[in-house]
């Protein structure tokens, strides 16, 4: 169990890691996302000036139809991986607070291993202390018995 805990948070920091990795591929799909409707929006404003100029070119109601039809469906999209994103930012957020919880719990058992290592050496060393100067004063009675 003494080693289990420094384990367990390599693990934890792996699977943060992989959360992470997540994160950035939603990231980077939000952005795609993003572009996509910008380029959407782009070209629709493209063909209305073209329709506004060219009135019988075709049917612009339909073409507006299509647009905002594609343009909803990206719309749900970027809402879906924004969800995703705040869902993957909340496991990380909860697997940051398990990892801290390691750690604390980890350095709270170095620090009693410590205190009791320290404890002990300071036992031994009071230990010699006592039994130094119960020699010193053996000897210094036994010097006064002698004289």
């Amino acid at each position: 169990m003494k080693n289990s805990l420094p384990t367990l948070g390599r693990i934890q920091k792996f699977k943060i890691d992989e959360q992470r990795k997540k994160l950035t591929e939603q990231l980077d799909l939000e952005e795609k996302i993003i572009e996509g409707i910008k380029m959407l929006d782009e070209k629709y404003r493209q063909e209305k000036v073209f329709a506004s100029q060219n009135p019988l070119a075709g049917d612009f109601g339909l073409y507006t139809k299509r647009y905002l039809e594609l343009r909803e469906k990206e719309q749900e999209r970027l809402r879906n991986v924004r969800r995703r994103i705040e869902e993957i930012r909340d496991i990380i957020a909860e697997m940051f607070k398990e990892q801290k919880t390691y750690e604390i719990v980890d350095e709270r058992r170095r620090t009693a291993a410590r205190r009791e290592a320290d404890g002990k050496e300071q036992k031994m060393l009071d230990e010699i202390g006592t039994n130094a100067y119960i020699k010193h004063h053996e000897a210094n009675n036994e010097g006064e018995k002698n004289v």
